[in-house]
């Protein structure tokens, strides 16, 4: 069922018994998912009377008033499959479309963790793991990276696109991102405009450094003067930014770099 339409009506003996086996289950999590379920199955005995209704839970776990927390599937996968068989598509295809976010995530993070300068790179383990756990940075690791990178990397306008560099990596989202993407933010606010238009001047060619520049001058409060800062950028480079997340393809970035960019881009 979902909800209070029946998706699936299943009377066949084989593969009920098919269904039995996919719905094999492992351990209980000691904890409910928030969400009522993507679907339902009832069971019901001989005699028409329904004897369980169990809920089944993003493809991986099920729900039972009989359990303590809902129970993990051994392979939730099977079931998944056998739903798809008899023409219950859609669970399965929001499997798939989790499973590729969760990938695309995955290489976001290693793209991020690779392109940090090596003066930070143990912080960026610290901020992953706040991002998993706390989902908060903190501050004293934050407050790190402009001092680190001052003295690894001496030349102001190197040292400023190396952080637009890092920044432009990852999901390059300027809102919903993981936590620990942030953890240049702090020092690129601090960041004299002048040093950032000097390195978007010295690397044109380089698409992480415009990117990196798209989402911090776009971001909300990314600068203490945010409109007047954007003034000092010409108008052929705001043309430039403005092109560039036009094309990314993400319309939280386009909408507020018409706002930030359009503005001045005369």
């Amino acid at each position: 069922m979902l909800g209070d339409r029946v998706v699936l009506d299943m009377a066949d003996p084989a593969a009920l018994r098919l269904l039995r086996g996919a719905l094999a289950v492992d351990q209980t999590t000691d904890g409910y998912c928030m969400c009522a379920g993507e679907l339902a199955f009832e069971f019901f005995d001989g005699s028409g009377w329904r004897i369980a209704v169990v809920g089944f839970h993003h493809g991986a776990s099920l729900r039972w008033q009989g359990w303590d927390g809902d129970v993990r599937l051994r392979d939730g996968g099977r079931v998944l499959h056998w739903l798809a068989d008899h023409g219950v598509v859609d669970p399965l295809a929001r499997a798939a479309k989790r499973q590729r976010a969760r990938q695309e995530a995955q290489l976001a993070q290693e793209r991020w963790k690779t392109a940090a300068p090596a003066a930070v790179r143990d912080l960026v383990d610290l901020a992953v793991a706040a991002s998993g756990s706390s989902g908060v940075l903190p501050r004293s690791v934050c407050s790190l990276v402009g001092r680190r990178l001052a003295e690894a990397i001496p030349d102001r306008v190197e040292r400023a696109a190396a952080l637009l560099i890092w920044y432009g990596s990852g999901t390059g989202r300027c809102s919903g991102y993981p936590v620990h993407e942030a953890l240049p933010a702090s020092a690129l606010s601090d960041t004299p405009i002048g040093d950032l238009v000097e390195a978007l001047q010295l690397f044109p060619t380089d698409a992480r450094i415009v990117a990196g520049a798209v989402r911090h001058l776009c971001s909300w409060k990314s600068r203490t003067h945010q409109a007047r800062d954007i003034t000092r950028l010409s108008p052929e480079l705001r043309a430039r930014l403005l092109a560039v997340a036009c094309e990314s393809g993400d319309d939280d970035k386009h909408r507020r770099a018409e706002r930030w960019l359009g503005v001045y881009a005369g």
